[in-house]
Parts: C-alpha cells; structure tokens; sequence
C-alpha cells in the first residue's frame, strides 16, 4: 500500500479496493484537520468582555468575530443595509442568515448601550456556527478535487487527500470566509469538467459573488472557451456567469447603488499593507503612491499580454493553467498579502503544476509567511522591538518567489504544450470538458514524469 515502507508493489497486484480510494481518506483526513484547526484557534476566541486577548502572539487571529464586533452584528446591524457594504453580497447574507440563527436558536439578547458582554456571548456562537459552514464548505473543496485532480482519467483523483490534508488550510482556513468563495469556485470547474458548461458559469458567477478573485476565475474559463471553443463556447458560459452576477448584485444595485460601487472601487483602489512585494519596497524607503490603482494596472496589461500572445499564436491552454496564471498574477501584483490568499494560491498549483517540489515548496513559504505577519503586526519581528524584522522581509521574498516560479513554469507550460505533462493525446485538459472535442496534440516526449 506504501511503496515508501513496503517497496515496489508486485507484478500481478493490483490497487483496487476501499483501501485504494480517496473517497475513504479524504473525509477523515479533512475532519481531523480541520478539528486541529478549531481547537487551535479556541484560545483566541474571546469570552469575557474584561479580558481581551492578543491574537497575534498566539498566532492564531480570526476576522470572523472581530468583524462581528466591530460591525455591530450584535446589536441589530445588517451587513446588508450597512452604509458601507465591508463584504460581498454572498458573504454578507451568509453572514446575517448565521446571526440571524444565533439568536433565534441559543435564545441570547441584543447588546445594550455601554454592555459588551452580550455582544461578545453572541458572537462565540456566531463564530461557532460560522466554523461548521466552512468545514462544509472545506469538504466541498475537498471532494471536489477527486474530479479536478490529474488522476480523473476513469478513477478519483488523490490530490483530493493533499487538500484535505494541506499545511496552508491549517494555517489560514479559519481567518475568514474565503474557503467558501474557494469551495464555490472549486464545484463550478468540476461543473466545466463535465462538459456541464452553462451549469459551471451559473456556478462561478455565484462564486464571483462570493469574493473577488472568482472574477477574475471566471475571466480565465472564458478566455479559455474563446481560444478553444469559439463564441459558441464563450457565450454558453459567460452569459449565465454574467446573468448570475448580475442577478445577484440586483437587490443591492436598486438598494444603494453607489455602496456596491465603493466596494468594488475600493476592492480595486487597496491601499499599501501586509505581505506584497510593494509593502516590501516601501520598508526600504521607496515611496509608493496609489498602490492599489498601480498594481491593477500593472495586473490589466500582463493579463492582456498574456491573451494576446495566446490569441496571436494560436495556442489551445489548459483550463487549469489559464486559472492558476490569472489567480497567481493578481497575488503577485496585488498591493496587499492577507494570509489567506494562500487558498488561491493552493488551488491554482493543483490545477496547474500538482507535482510535489511545487506543492512543498508553497506550503513552506505560505506557512513562514503566515507565521511571520503574525509577528510583524504584533511587534514581536519590528525594529521598535529591535526583533529579527528580517524574517518578515525573507518571508515575503520566499513566498513571492515561488509564486513567481510557479506562474512563469505555468506560462511555459501554455507556450509549449509539449511539456505540460496533465496533457495526453487523448485528454488534452483533465479539466476542459466540452473544449476537449476533437482536439489531440502531439505524443509526449519519453521524459520521466513529475511526482
């Protein structure tokens, strides 16, 4: 079962059975991680209003209940009505549909004027409750990759068991809701897989509701339908996405348009902070203005490029590569590194390059690097504190540049399709659904393959 243990399996074995299936692992895996995740960050989690606690140093800080706090959310405040949206619209109705459940099912009271402790009661069970929605939300996102994996010829794939098991969900899954939008998007690529193109647009605009970065997803599949399948194919996709999103955003666009206007500006429009490269360079005193603005521009003609080239040379990408190069060049470029992008970046390395120097190397840089910001905003790694800020600064320097390998080796592998080894002649995209019809490439060169 091992060969690592055991050595090579024997001529006439055959690996078949429950024993030899991701579906067996990936379920108890997923839960005894994510258990060590919660009971990690229990020491967080704030209980009594007179003893606030310092995340930072515990390396284990959460969004979810500061941005309950600080939103009001116990007192009666809807993120959904707020006079500035703070979320997506998904998210934010998630998020009251979650408060709106504490209450009615733990029988807890409003906060009052000048009493916190009501406020911080309701909000452990508001974090409680949010926990379990994005453990669903993480088994999704497991499951999901027996079908996305390199593997998924005519069994499930194993790379379902490396996120189930993922260093980098340990670290960041519980800061905030990105596992959901990550989830979502997830279940709409394995949607495309199955030649399920309408149903997998309709899927990623709700993602795109979601968050962000499932824009620019959604983006990456269209250009790929459109160099591969032509405007039959685009249109078959990019109308529900668009149809969905646009739906969605209705009820807040007639409600306050110019609140749905600031958000998305002010998504586009991110100051300087955490963890990029632009953060790194103001440190050793270049000034920056405008980072946000700079770097969307910077992000707009890359991706631009990029197309350009594809279109011009008559290249046929993966789905996959087209995913991972989008969703790895607005980590690089963006003015800002919160630690959990780090689930983007794993999803983008599964479906572009899934081999093991690629996936270790993340998971060792996005875990310094989440342990490194923790110190950097605690004071622990400043030189206020006269601590080893260096290791800040190296954290940054080794997560970008792996990222940065990762995206020019993805770019490479759209250049010259002969050495993208997810493709085979007779399944030119593990991922490309109905763009796979009638297309073959070249046999691939006798080379040993990537673990």
């Amino acid at each position: 079962m091992l060969p690592g243990f055991g050595g090579p399996m024997g001529r006439h074995a055959a690996p078949r059975g429950p024993w030899f299936t991701p579906l067996l692992w990936v379920l108890p895996v997923a839960t005894v991680l994510f258990l060590v995740l919660f009971l990690r960050h229990v020491p967080c989690v704030q209980v009594d209003a007179a003893n606030p606690i310092n995340a930072y140093i515990r390396a284990c800080y959460s969004d979810i209940q500061v941005t309950y706090l600080s939103q009001g959310l116990g007192d009666g405040a809807s993120p959904l009505t707020a006079e500035t949206l703070a979320f997506p619209p998904l998210i934010a109705a998630l998020i009251l549909i979650v408060n709106r459940i504490v209450f009615a099912v733990f029988g807890l009271e409003r906060a009052t004027d000048g009493d916190l402790q009501p406020a911080i009661d309701a909000s452990v069970a508001f974090f409680g409750v949010t926990v379990v929605l994005l453990f669903i939300a993480f088994l999704v996102l497991a499951f999901a990759f027996t079908r996305l994996g390199r593997d998924d010829r005519a069994r499930s794939s194993w790379e379902a068991v490396v996120v189930a098991g993922s260093p980098i969900v340990l670290a960041v899954g519980l800061i905030d809701w990105t596992l959901i939008p990550v989830a979502l998007t997830a279940v709409g690529l394995v949607q495309f897989a199955r030649g399920r193109t309408p149903e997998a647009g309709t899927l990623l605009g709700i993602a795109a509701c979601a968050g962000t970065m499932p824009i620019g997803v959604v983006l990456a599949v269209a250009v790929a339908c459109g160099l591969r399948g032509g405007w039959g194919a685009l249109l078959r996709f990019a109308g529900p996405a668009v149809a969905t999103f646009l739906a969605v955003h209705l009820p807040l666009l007639l409600n306050g348009f110019d609140r749905v206007y600031a958000f998305y500006h002010g998504e586009i429009n991110k100051e300087l902070s955490y963890g990029s490269l632009w953060y790194l360079a103001s440190q050793f005193g270049l000034p920056i203005r405008h980072a946000g603005s700079l770097a969307f521009v910077l992000l707009l003609l890359a991706l631009a490029c990029l197309i350009a080239y594809l279109y011009v040379t008559r290249r046929r990408p993966r789905v996959g590569s087209l995913v991972a190069a989008v969703i790895l060049a607005t980590a690089l470029f963006g003015p800002a590194f919160p630690p959990q992008t780090a689930l983007w970046l794993l999803l983008a390395v599964l479906l572009a390059r899934p081999y093991r120097p690629e996936l270790i190397a993340l998971t060792v840089t996005q875990v310094a690097y989440y342990l490194a910001v923790w110190g950097w905003i605690g004071g622990a790694l400043t030189p206020a504190q006269l601590g080893p800020y260096g290791l800040y600064w190296l954290a940054i320097g080794a997560w970008w540049s792996v990222a940065a390998y990762i995206l020019a080796e993805t770019v490479i592998d759209m250049a010259r399709p002969q050495r993208d080894w997810l493709r085979t002649p007779d399944v030119p995209d593990p991922i490309g659904g109905e763009l796979n019809r009638r297309e073959r490439l070249v046999p691939l060169p006798p080379v040993e393959e990537p673990q």
